[in-house]
């Protein structure tokens, strides 16, 4: 038995690609997985699947949505170990700054490691003041204003990335790990 975290790519935002998460843990319970609970409504599922390789639960996972829903999302997998790194290689937090508050903190988790040539395009698209860094496969980046300012957003990650991602604040990453680690301590 292998604990996981999905994260879906852009569910849930401005009316559009909507899947209800209680509907979603149902279609997930039924297609084997145990434990299922979701946090929000921007895709963050954790779960227990007998499947001890990610890419195939993230390709299963894939697929159900689409037979379901009709929508073809992408879909990230993570297991604890995988959640611990993204914490903990935060440039922005330490170890000791692991707790819910911290503010204009983000982390966008992409589907591979980019080629540094495109890494050197992102650091050049007009983004102010905001920071960025990059840690293989994940970006993590502090605004310096309100994130409705910002001209961060997975779009302009993706395309000059060309790999694709999906972010979630610092606060919802903290809150994700700690449901990880909890998953099936109560069976």
């Amino acid at each position: 038995m292998q604990k996981y975290l999905a994260l879906f790519r852009g569910i849930n935002v401005s009316g559009k690609n909507i899947i209800k998460m209680e509907g979603l843990r149902k279609v997930m319970a039924n297609a084997g997985y145990t434990d299922v609970a979701t946090y929000i409504q921007s895709g963050n599922v954790v779960f227990i699947a007998t499947e001890p390789d990610k890419d195939i639960v993230r390709q299963h996972i894939e697929a159900l949505v689409e037979k379901e829903y009709n929508l073809s999302i992408a879909i990230f997998i993570f297991d604890e170990a995988d959640m611990h790194r993204a914490l903990f290689l935060n440039p922005f937090a330490g170890p000791d700054d692991i707790e819910e508050g911290i503010k204009k903190l983000y982390v966008t988790f992409l589907s591979g490691i980019p080629e540094a040539g495109y890494y050197e395009k992102l650091l050049q698209a007009p983004i102010g003041e905001d920071e960025i860094v990059l840690k293989d496969d994940i970006l993590y980046f502090k605004l310096a204003g309100k994130a409705s300012d910002s001209k961060l957003s997975n779009n302009l990650i993706e395309n000059k990335l060309k790999l694709r991602a999906t972010t979630r604040n610092w606060n919802t990453t903290i809150k994700l790990y700690g449901m990880l680690k909890e998953t099936g301590s109560k069976s």
